[in-house]
């Protein structure tokens, strides 16, 4: 049975998911870490519950959600995860930085692993399952743990709201075809989990949410 953390980080609250299992395995989802207190209570959380970490997996390339890609992989030795039509939206993640008013970043190094609709990755064991959901983004996936009912989004679905479209890459038509073929056909109890704002259920967004409510 897998067991979650989560961490609010940066000045965009961005959501960071740390996915773990009694093996002590781990998963890092969307490090967006950018301060040395942040990356404190990040590691902090890791080393004192003696997890080893696998991998870092992105949702997607944006700057507030890769912007701990760097320090995380560096300080436990793993690779960073993400789908390939990610790549572009890392080689602008100082542009993004600027652009958002963020505070300066350095280059972000471009994922390790290329991720596959469907792909399965293990996490001790537990699995989270790639699902494939562009539109707020080139490449955007959401991660599913069918055991636990769990999905986590990234950017593409939150509580009574979707992701931004008017960012290079993003398309609101192809969002809501992700959404509508791929989130909601997953179980009405399943917990999501988004890159940003509280939790909610499959359920509740196809009832409530006013963008793509069925």
């Amino acid at each position: 049975m897998l067991l979650l953390e989560s961490f609010v980080f940066n000045p965009f609250g961005e959501n960071t998911y740390l996915i773990y299992d009694e093996t002590k395995q781990c998963v890092i989802i969307d490090p967006g870490c950018s301060s040395p207190s942040e990356e404190d209570r990040l590691f902090g959380f890791i080393d004192s519950h003696q997890l080893k970490p696998l991998m870092v997996i992105n949702t997607h390339g944006h700057v507030d959600h890769v912007v701990g890609n760097n320090v995380v992989k560096r300080r436990y030795g793993i690779p960073v995860a993400a789908h390939s039509d990610t790549h572009y939206d890392f080689t602008q993640a100082k542009r993004q930085a600027v652009w958002l008013g963020f505070q300066p970043v350095g280059d972000i190094d471009q994922p390790d692993v290329d991720l596959e609709d469907d792909q399965e990755i293990k996490v001790g064991e537990g699995v989270l399952e790639v699902i494939c959901t562009p539109g707020h983004a080139k490449g955007s996936i959401s991660l599913y743990a069918p055991v636990e009912g769990w999905v986590f989004t990234g950017d593409a679905l939150f509580c009574r709201s979707v992701g931004r479209t008017d960012l290079p890459g993003g398309d609101f038509d192809e969002l809501h075809e992700s959404i509508r073929s791929r989130l909601f056909t997953l179980p009405d109890e399943t917990e999501v989990f988004s890159g940003h704002g509280e939790t909610t259920t499959i359920g509740e967004e196809k009832d409530f949410n006013p963008y793509v409510a069925i």
